[in-house]
């Protein structure tokens, strides 16, 4: 039997077994499948997280509600300055200092927030601008004859010296098992620009102001799976705010207290209660104590980076951790009562294509090619600078010390609340200026009895209790 294999048999053939009802259903079944198993490929990959845009959303949140709504709308109406900025924690987790990490990104993020306060309040900018249009196709560069030569003894000197070190490093390259000739150095060539076409920008901002009375409000965390983290500040300016802290500096304690403003509790059982809560707060606030007057409360913390079991090395190191924890406790009074930045930066960026003439010299002669590219080029050179100093302050007291595990990746955080009241000044002064008063001793004369007998003593009461 002869099988017929025209065209149109075989056409035929094809679209009948293509369109036939069972293999509809087995391509069906294929699709089905595949697409099945394209749905578990996709959900298997891991879903890409950015803290990043987590903590923008945060802020979002934040300035469309409550406290930061009203911050935002004060701003709005010229009160009162608001801002946020954001830092990311340089290292993972992993790291043993990752805590201390985390602090200095929150140090971060306040300076930028600090730098776009004094930049609102003046900065000088100069910028220039330059586009470029150059072409020359008689550019190509080329070698002279006495390169192309090269016969001077000199060289022939070096090509020796090149030869046999080369002869070294190949015999040693062959004994490592590695081919030497991937090593070949490229041959001699030179460059030139036969075309650019470009635009570039430069830009150099400076701005330096007093910071005294600008203050964090409050701050922000957000985190991935793989263990980045990103936090925020944000900061407030006003000048009632200012106004409070020049009477905090010279008003020597004779603050009056806002009854209205009287919390439930003293500042110690506001903060005490949850300490874990204490892990996010940064910088200093004002709260008011159950007597409605103000008080500076500053926080300061770091890590304890020792992971080992020597309970004398952990000590030593939780020691040092709470020595770093109160340095950053003052450090936030001398920021807020008298302190400034600055800020610097220069940024320029530059879009260019080009067109480069390349002459290689090889065994051949010179070989000539063109090599074309599209760059886009950005520098930027920034740094912000604040400066704090307080003179003799008083007032100030360490209102306790706190530990507590990071709830997340488990670093013992370590950290110091100092406060400042203008009780706490009054009493200060009182006795830093305390001068004893002169009085006149009574004679006492001794008893004596000649009938002894069993019996006790002490001490005379010669202090009040309520002389403390």
């Amino acid at each position: 039997m002869k099988l017929n294999t025209n065209k149109g048999s075989v056409a035929l053939l094809v679209s009948a077994l293509l369109f036939s009802p069972s293999y509809l259903i087995q391509a069906k079944e294929m699709t089905g499948e595949a697409q099945v198993e394209a749905e578990i490929i996709q959900a298997a990959q891991p879903e890409l997280e950015d803290p990043g845009l987590k903590i923008e959303a945060l802020l979002e949140d934040f300035e469309t509600n409550g406290m930061g709504q009203r911050f935002v709308a004060r701003a709005d109406r010229g009160e009162l300055y608001y801002t946020t900025a954001i830092a990311t924690v340089m290292a993972k987790p992993e790291n043993r200092d990752w805590g201390n990490y985390r602090v200095m990104a929150y140090k971060e993020a306040l300076l930028k927030a600090q730098a776009k306060y004094v930049e609102s309040l003046g900065v000088s900018i100069r910028t220039e601008s330059v586009q470029k249009l150059f072409d020359d196709k008689t550019q190509m560069p080329s070698f002279t004859a006495e390169e192309l030569r090269s016969s001077s003894k000199m060289m022939e000197l070096l090509n020796k010296a090149v030869a046999y070190a080369g002869g070294v490093l190949d015999q040693k390259l062959e004994e490592l098992g590695i081919d030497p000739t991937e090593f070949n150095a490229a041959p001699p060539e030179k460059r030139a620009l036969m075309f650019e076409r470009s635009v570039s920008e430069r830009t150099i901002s400076k701005a330096r102001q007093s910071i005294t009375g600008v203050i964090p409000v409050k701050t922000f965390e957000a985190y991935d799976s793989q263990g980045n983290h990103v936090v925020a500040v944000a900061i407030v300016a006003s000048p009632r705010f200012r106004e409070f802290v020049e009477d905090v500096i010279n008003s020597k304690g004779d603050i009056a207290p806002k009854p209205e403003r009287a919390a439930d509790m003293s500042i110690l059982a506001q903060l005490r209660g949850d300490k874990k809560a204490l892990i996010d707060e940064f910088g200093i606030r004002r709260l008011y104590d159950e007597e409605g007057y103000p008080v500076l409360v500053s926080f300061g913390q770091s890590s304890n980076p020792y992971r080992g079991t020597d309970y004398q090395t952990r000590a030593d190191n939780r020691d040092l951790s709470y020595a770093s924890a109160k340095a950053q406790s003052y450090a936030n009074f001398a920021y807020l009562f008298k302190s400034s930045a600055s800020s610097n930066e220069a940024s320029s960026q530059k879009a260019k294509r080009t067109k480069v003439g390349v002459a290689r010299k090889d065994n051949d002669g010179v070989t000539n090619t063109e090599e074309f590219s599209v760059d886009f080029i950005r520098t930027i050179d920034r740094e912000i600078t604040a400066q704090g100093k307080v003179n003799n302050l008083p007032g100030t007291k360490e209102l306790f010390r706190w530990t507590e595990k990071h709830p997340i990746h488990g670093h013992e955080i370590n950290g110091v609340v100092y406060i400042w009241s203008p009780k706490l000044e009054q009493t200060a002064r009182n006795l830093k200026n305390f001068k004893p008063k002169k009085q006149v001793a009574a004679t006492a004369k001794a008893k004596t009895n000649a009938n002894l007998s069993a019996g006790t003593s002490s001490s005379a009461d010669r202090m009040r209790a309520d002389d403390f």
